[in-house]
């Protein structure tokens, strides 16, 4: 499961880190690294992703966000020379419309939150050069909201893998591969792990005698058995209904790769 954005310091970026970067990582490895381009990164958030793209490749990275705070993060921690952090509103993409054509625009976690997805898409895709590459992800609404109610409150709509497909296709984009971002069996077998040991840790007498510990000593607890980037795994799919057949059991993220 995904969590919505990170930023150092926090509980969910010691927990959760691994869960986003290890999308970077999927991106970087679509990415020709030896090759000069212009990528945009629509939704940077904090601006870490960008960071990694920019200092795993030879890309020029503009990371645009629509919050402030999250741009202020990106710029006092994760600015290099190969990246450019500008506020700008996905739903719009006017600031940076300038600044291309991009030769890859990355989008993690985004459409989920935008009332006209589509809009967004056929924007991207005026941004992109003939050829460029677009790699996007959003919920697996099978595993995050199985019952077809969405759980998150600033989500507008999650996707079935059949749904995203037909979005990006329907936005123009070709060559479309399927992906799906889910627990490898390490992942799993320490997240059965994770969960009895929180089980155990939820006992009264155990919190009482951690509580004494971190106001006695100063010690700080870490998560439990902490997510890795070696606990994930990227599968492709064939076709979209491969993926929706899986239901509660295929990826909790998906994961576009598409042409202009």
């Amino acid at each position: 499961m995904t969590i919505e954005r990170i930023e150092p310091g926090t509980a969910a970026w010691t927990a959760y880190y691994a869960n986003h970067i290890h999308r970077y990582m999927f991106a970087l490895d679509q990415i020709d690294r030896q090759t000069p381009a212009l990528l945009l990164d629509a939704a940077c958030g904090v601006g870490y992703g960008s960071n990694y793209l920019a200092s795993g490749s030879q890309c020029q990275v503009v990371g645009v966000d629509v919050s402030t705070h999250a741009l202020k993060i990106a710029n006092d921690r994760f600015r290099m020379a190969q990246t450019e952090f500008i506020l700008d509103d996905c739903c719009r993409l006017e600031k940076v419309s300038g600044k291309g054509p991009f030769d890859y625009v990355i989008s993690f976690e985004t459409l989920e939150h935008l009332s006209q997805p589509l809009e967004f898409l056929q924007l991207v895709q005026k941004l992109m050069r003939s050829g460029g590459k677009l790699i996007i992800s959003t919920p697996n609404i099978n595993v995050s909201s199985p019952d077809g109610n969405v759980r998150w409150d600033f989500h507008e709509k999650e996707y079935t893998a059949a749904e995203f497909y037909a979005l990006l296709e329907s936005a123009g984009f070709r060559d479309i591969q399927l992906f799906g971002q889910q627990l490898n069996l390490r992942g799993k077998l320490k997240s059965e792990v994770r969960g009895d040991l929180h089980q155990l840790w939820s006992n009264p007498f155990v919190r009482a005698g951690r509580w004494i510990q971190r106001v006695a000593r100063g010690r700080r607890f870490d998560p439990v058995l902490k997510e890795t980037t070696d606990d994930f795994e990227i599968v492709q799919f064939n076709h979209p209904a491969a993926c929706d057949e899986l239901k509660m059991n295929g990826p909790f993220v998906l994961i576009g790769v598409a042409v202009k």
